[in-house]
């Protein structure tokens, strides 16, 4: 199979582990995702083209059922559903508010990214609440639920999140190791940064003006002779 899909995006990796786990080979061909026209991600298969990163994730998952990616059965399936929609609606659209004008994607609006500051913390909340008493999002096992909410994290892990931005979430940094670390994930992620102290998650794009000094006080005049 064949993916035409930029190389580096998340989307394109969450379904390139999902390969790996259900042992499918897939081929991206050199600078796919460079294309002017035409519609991206693409997966080509002998039976015809599957479009869109979700549904390609989701048909790369089904492949081998003994796996699990999309659970053991239908109400583990509902529930990776359920985190997916979740993903892509309260984390995906505010992180990539935030992480795409540090990037060099977007231009920089301070009101929209203070808003998707507030917006990711409060889904990193949810997730962490969840994380508390499950190893995995869905089920005793990695599914696709965990492959893209990783991914979805991984931009945010490498450019803006801090310690102390993410110290309120450790179930949350917990199942992040865990996944990350798998030989599934490592073999398309490599090794992934991790926050820091150094990096400022407060800070907006621009540098705030440094203070003005104060003008020196003026001499009084000398007296006319």
């Amino acid at each position: 199979m064949k993916l035409y899909a930029h190389p580096d995006n998340y989307k394109t990796k969450k379904a390139l582990i999902a390969a790996q786990y259900v042992g499918l080979e897939v081929a991206c061909p050199d600078k796919a995702g460079e294309a002017v026209t035409g519609r991206v991600p693409v997966l080509e298969t002998s039976k015809g083209c599957i479009f869109s990163s979700g549904a390609i994730a989701r048909y790369i998952s089904r492949i081998s059922r003994p796996v699990g990616l999309y659970g053991q059965n239908l109400i583990e399936g509902g529930m990776i559903d359920s985190w997916m929609e979740f993903c892509t609606h309260e984390l995906e659209v505010p992180l990539c508010t935030w992480v795409l004008p540090v990037m060099g994607t977007y231009p920089n609006i301070p009101e929209a990214t203070a808003c998707a500051k507030e917006d990711v913390k409060r889904s990193l909340g949810v997730l962490d609440k969840h994380l508390l008493h499950n190893t995995y999002m869905v089920g005793d096992s990695i599914t696709l639920a965990d492959i893209s909410v990783s991914c979805a994290l991984v931009d945010g892990m490498a450019h803006v999140f801090d310690d102390k931005y993410l110290k309120p979430f450790p179930n949350l940094m917990r199942w992040f190791q865990l996944c990350v670390n798998q030989p599934e994930f490592k073999k398309i992620l490599g090794q992934v940064k991790m926050p820091t102290e150094g990096k400022d998650s407060g800070k907006d794009a621009k540098k705030e003006a440094a203070p003005k000094k104060e003008a020196a006080p003026k001499k009084d005049a000398a007296p006319k002779k």
